[in-house]
């Protein structure tokens, strides 16, 4: 395949880390401790607006902001239960070799996004990090993706932006890039409806790409 691709945008959560377990327990946790009567909204439905803030899927779930401080705090505490998905480091060590300029467009806060970065020794790779509280409008709207490519002067038509959920599509097809849905943490059927120019099957697909 033709060259298509000379810079990447990647999200964290699902498509670099598996991080799912430790947001799933933090979530009830904050829900337990904040509103606790045993009927928190399926964690399904905070699935469903991945990609997001925090604060953000609390307002989508009708719930209260107060689980944002205790939900920050599990998930700090668990940070030793957030893993690289297999074939993760592989892709960005050949990334990097090659040239390729990298950044992170996420949900999280800049601050958390870098501890977890540094915490998995992968700071190192990426160009810049994103944070939901580094752009006036988070995912979906294009302010991550459209702030990195003007930063790292990317092309827009030779740039992938890289995800697991629906915000990271229209993010990245809003700010007039690729896109790729990763597929390796099986998101769920809506994500799989969403338009992507390309399906990924495991990480190193990417570099068919480059």
């Amino acid at each position: 395949m033709a060259k298509i691709v000379t810079g990447v945008i990647f999200d964290l959560d699902g498509t670099l880390i598996d991080s799912k377990l430790v947001m799933r327990d933090a979530y009830f946790a904050a829900y337990d401790a904040v509103v606790g009567d045993n009927s928190p909204p399926a964690f399904s439905e905070y699935c469903r607006y991945l990609g997001q803030s925090f604060s953000t899927i609390l307002e989508k779930l009708g719930l209260p902001i107060e689980m944002k401080e205790i939900f920050v705090r599990e998930s700090s505490l668990n940070m030793s239960k957030i893993f690289l998905f297999d074939g993760v480091l592989d892709v960005l060590n050949e990334l990097s070799r090659l040239g390729v300029p990298l950044a992170i467009a996420t949900g999280k806060d800049h601050e958390r996004a870098t501890a977890i970065l540094e915490y998995l020794n992968i700071r190192h790779y990426f160009q810049m990090v994103v944070g939901s509280d580094d752009v006036p409008r988070q995912k979906p709207a294009p302010d991550m993706a459209q702030c990195i490519v003007d930063r790292l002067n990317l092309q827009q038509s030779e740039t992938l932006f890289v995800g697991d959920a629906v915000a990271d599509l229209i993010c990245g097809r809003s700010a007039g890039l690729k896109t790729a849905l990763a597929l390796w943490d099986k998101p769920d059927q809506a994500v799989l409806g969403e338009k992507a120019d390309f399906h990924l099957n495991h990480p190193k697909d990417i570099l068919t790409l480059i």
